[in-house]
């Protein structure tokens, strides 16, 4: 393989939906978690090192499940959205044949009394 088979451009992969929402939920994971570490130390103020390895990995479990709850809400708006479009357009069509069934019925009806 040489050089001549590189590609020439690079493409980039597209950045998620949401990303910010989705730091926003581990921010506030973060210093949740952090406030309710400094309050129950009180005025002790150390955390042990096995105390420290607890608190980090609850912010990642509860980080985790919230941003796992934020991809399902995504998932069922998104589903909601398109699931509304496609009713719209099935009104919108089924109000076209409904009024192409009217203007034939009364197209019929006067041409009846202009033969009478």
């Amino acid at each position: 393989m040489g050089w001549s088979t590189i590609p020439k451009v690079i493409k980039s992969s597209k950045i998620a939906k949401n990303l910010t929402t989705k730091r926003a939920i581990q921010d506030k994971v973060v210093k949740a978690v952090d406030e309710g570490t400094k309050k129950a130390l009180g005025s002790t103020g150390k955390l042990t090192e096995a105390g420290k390895i607890r608190t980090s990995k609850w912010k990642r479990d509860k980080s985790k499940e919230l941003k796992e709850l934020s991809y399902k809400w995504d998932k069922l708006v998104s589903k909601k959205q398109k699931n509304l479009k496609e009713t719209k357009t099935l009104i919108k069509a089924a109000g076209a044949t409904a009024a192409t069934g009217a203007g034939t019925a009364g197209v019929s009806l006067y041409n009846k009394k202009k033969k009478k």
